[in-house]
């Protein structure tokens, strides 16, 4: 509460000041400006020729996150709208402004310890005493991939006590509230007002985040000017064996509904085949062993054996894995899947076109959804298209993985199948 009222009174006082010093109407007489802007908790920091207003997301919001296609999307003088953004609540509990106006040196000097002021329109926190780990977070559009270490540059000012921090967080979190800070670089007040330096570690899908805290004074801030990003973005790479890998599956031989359609996926992907370079999908599947990208959004192992195939999807991405053949009779086409990402779904497919679609998970994730599962189709006698499609559809990011496809025969209810025909 009383962090709360302090800052509405920030706020207030602020916004007379600045009223007052345009000669707005409804301001009073010269005398009580003067009063106004004397007793500003912001005039004591910045002086009495600055206004704040809220920060402009309007780039971030187009750029619907990211990821942006090279550095200078990064940059920021903060003159205009830039590909960064507030984060919101759990994330952080205080905002970053945009402030415009000139700060007055000797203001500026007592609050920040140095008469070096920022120029321009600039970003900046105040706040009351509050928690030590209350947190102001400014976090930029994604970065898909970089090769080399991110070099962030920033001119930055603290106050007395208060703490800054350059960190690295994973884009597209499941649970944002969960997402953790990495690669947390403190800017040190004796470099203020710099331009100071620092690396972050290379990866993949992730934010750079400017991180105020320990306001822990009456009155304490922060302060970020011309935020510049420096990084390689990652060279593009052909998918194995895409280039290889023919237009049109191979028939199967005569009778061979077991050589079409079952596959353990143990080093080899049978008779399926990935479809990333027909048009039908827009990234692929891959063979895997062990661990699969990062273990929040990825897999960890095979549900059995040392194989399974497994695709990661970026928001709007889909995947498909195909193979053709006959089935002498009606039959059961059981299969382990793991899939445990918001938004993302696999849709199994049979049938002359691949038109029954009768296994499709759900788009919401639950708790217990971070296993191997098993699922089936009932696929009629006869030619057969089957088809196992990952599709984000979501805005998270998330693997789907895949294994053990068998043939069984129809004895009964279809999720009861333990008869293999092979």
């Amino acid at each position: 509460m009383r962090r709360t009222l302090l800052l509405s009174l920030i706020s207030i006082f602020f916004y007379e000041a600045f009223a007052c010093h345009g000669r707005r109407r409804g301001c009073g007489t010269c005398e009580e400006e003067t009063i106004v802007t004397q007793y500003s908790p912001m005039a004591e920091l910045f002086g009495p020729n600055v206004r704040a207003m809220p920060y402009d997301s309007s780039t971030f919001d187009s750029a619907n996150g990211g990821p942006v296609t090279g550095p200078e999307q990064m940059s920021c003088d903060f003159e205009t709208s830039c590909c960064w953004q507030n984060n919101k609540p759990p994330l952080d509990k205080l905002e970053w402004s945009t402030l415009e106006g000139t700060p007055d040196p000797e203001v500026f000097n007592r609050a920040f310890g140095t008469p070096n002021i920022p120029s321009g329109r600039f970003l900046a926190i105040a706040s009351g005493a509050t928690d030590s780990s209350d947190e102001a977070q400014f976090h930029s559009c994604s970065i898909a991939c970089t090769e080399e270490p991110v070099r962030v540059s920033l001119r930055h000012w603290t106050t007395d006590g208060v703490k800054l921090q350059v960190c690295t967080r994973e884009a597209f979190f499941d649970n944002p509230e969960n997402a953790p800070l990495l690669n947390c670089q403190e800017l040190p007040r004796t470099s203020s007002p710099g331009p100071t330096t620092v690396e972050l570690s290379p990866g993949e899908f992730f934010d750079v985040v400017i991180v105020a805290y320990n306001f822990v004074s009456n009155l304490g801030a922060a302060a970020v000017d011309d935020v510049r990003v420096d990084f390689v973005p990652c060279t593009p790479t052909e998918e194995p064996g895409v280039v290889e890998t023919p237009a049109e599956p191979v028939p199967p031989p005569a009778g061979g509904e077991c050589e079409a359609f079952v596959c353990g996926f143990e080093g080899r992907m049978c008779a399926y085949q990935d479809l990333a370079n027909s048009g039908l999908a827009t990234t692929s599947w891959e063979i895997v062993q062990g661990r699969f990208r990062n273990p929040l959004t990825g897999l960890n192992n095979a549900p059995s054996g040392n194989y399974y195939v497994a695709t990661y999807l970026l928001p709007n991405q889909r995947s498909v894995l195909r193979s053709t053949g006959d089935l002498a009779e009606e039959r059961v086409i059981k299969f382990q899947y793991y899939k445990a990402t918001q938004g993302i779904q696999l849709v199994v497919c049979c049938g002359p076109n691949s038109d029954i679609c009768s296994f499709k998970t759900p788009i919401d994730v639950e708790v217990g959804d971070r296993v191997w599962k098993v699922g089936y189709v009932v696929c009629p006698a006869g030619p057969n298209q089957i088809t196992f499609t990952a599709i984000n559809n979501g805005a998270n990011q998330g693997a789907v993985g895949l294994d053990d496809v068998g043939v069984y025969r129809m004895t009964g209810a279809p999720q009861d199948a333990t008869e293999t025909v092979c």
